[in-house]
């Protein structure tokens, strides 16, 4: 039997519910001062997930980014600059409420005891991940970890999951075979990141991407949660050994 499979993740939403983001949103949402514009169909964490997927370490690219981005549903510019400074300022303080995702600890702790190699790739910062991997004590499950800033390019460029793959061989002397190497998103550039590398992906439904978007993606595998992982034949004849 071959070793067992290399399984990389992204990490809000797949790893951790986000729910300060969602949080955050919907507070943001009511406020009628800031006269938003044409967001009745816009999901709480698709709202969120365009300041996340904006944000950078630079504040001033960040800020540009932001201006541009909101502007079909926040026309006037200048509130668009207050919500810039004050979402970014909101969401940080309910994070301490997050959490891994329900019964996915006892997943991930089955699959490391069955020898799979396991990292986190993601385009979060090194910091805000750093911080989650003290408070979720991160390293009894993942060997790696790739932030936005541990690589020179975000998702969906390949660099990020090949990073982690030189890591892992690195630290645990394998022969890394792409075709044994999967990437578990929930959007579908998370999608578009794992066949650029070349690995095998695995939409997650519970995340914050639509199943009709995840669909259209193509990936390898549709899982409905990151727990339900142990269900896919390319990792039951481990499992069960």
């Amino acid at each position: 039997m071959s070793s067992p499979p290399i399984i990389l993740f992204d990490f809000d939403g797949v790893i951790i519910t986000q729910k300060s983001l969602e949080y955050t949103a919907s507070v943001f949402r009511k406020k009628k001062f800031y006269k938003w514009n044409g967001i009745d169909n816009l999901r709480l964490i698709d709202f969120a997930r365009l300041f996340e997927e904006s944000d950078v370490k630079n504040k001033m690219r960040a800020f540009i980014k932001i201006i541009k981005i909101y502007k079909p549903y926040l026309p006037s510019r200048w509130r668009r600059i207050l919500f810039f400074v004050k979402f970014r300022r909101f969401y940080p303080h309910y994070e301490k409420y997050e959490t891994l995702k329900p019964k996915l600890g006892k997943i991930l702790q089955q699959l490391k005891s069955c020898g799979f190699h396991m990292g986190i790739v993601s385009n979060t910062s090194g910091k805000r991940l750093s911080a989650f991997r003290s408070k979720l004590n991160l390293d009894a499950y993942f060997s790696v970890f790739i932030s936005r800033d541990d690589t020179h390019s975000r998702k969906p460029s390949p660099y990020p999951i090949f990073d982690a793959l030189i890591k892992i061989k690195k630290q645990s002397k394998i022969t890394i075979e792409r075709n044994n190497v999967f990437y578990v998103g929930d959007l579908p550039h998370d999608i578009e990141c794992a066949k650029n590398a070349g690995v095998k992906s695995i939409a997650n439904l519970s995340g914050h991407g639509t199943k009709e978007d995840l669909k259209k993606s193509n990936p390898t595998y549709l899982i409905p949660d990151t727990k339900d992982l142990i269900d896919i034949e390319d990792f039951k004849k481990y499992l069960l050994d």
